[in-house]
């Protein structure tokens, strides 16, 4: 199997079964995004235990590409501070920005994302659970 293979299979796996999908009752952070340009809409919740994101549900009502990647995104960010959860994803939004197919060892897991990065058409939709995320970090430092 090619590696392109294997990451559109990752891929897939995490859209169809979506890993922490839902809603948490009563959250500690609670964040909409959405992209006008294809309707993607997702709503992200967080429990924190002091600082330490304890539990991440994502709702998602969109293209399997913005599916995937809340599920790998909710997957990374748990037992994780908030604090470092917005750095990965600075590092990812960065690895997405950058030419090159060289990307850290944190994001390392999320490079099935970042090499569809070529298709810019699928930022956004790669993006949109991170916004939730980066949002939910803003509404927690006020």
């Amino acid at each position: 199997m090619t590696t392109p293979t294997i990451y559109r299979d990752l891929l897939l796996e995490h859209a169809r079964h979506p890993k922490n999908s839902g809603r948490i009752d009563n959250p500690d952070l609670q964040a909409f995004a959405q992209n006008p340009l294809c309707g993607d809409e997702l709503e992200l919740t967080l429990a924190l235990s002091g600082e330490v994101i304890q539990d991440c549900k994502t709702q998602v009502r969109g293209c399997s590409i913005c599916q995937a990647s809340a599920s790998m995104m909710s997957e990374l960010i748990l037992a994780k501070t908030l604090k470092e959860a917005r750095q990965t994803s600075h590092i990812f939004t960065e690895s997405l920005r950058k030419a090159t197919s060289e990307i850290p060892e944190t994001v390392e897991s999320l490079r099935p994302l970042i090499d569809l990065k070529t298709h810019r058409s699928r930022i956004k939709c790669m993006k949109l659970a991170w916004d939730a995320l980066e949002d939910c970090a803003a509404q927690h430092q006020t």
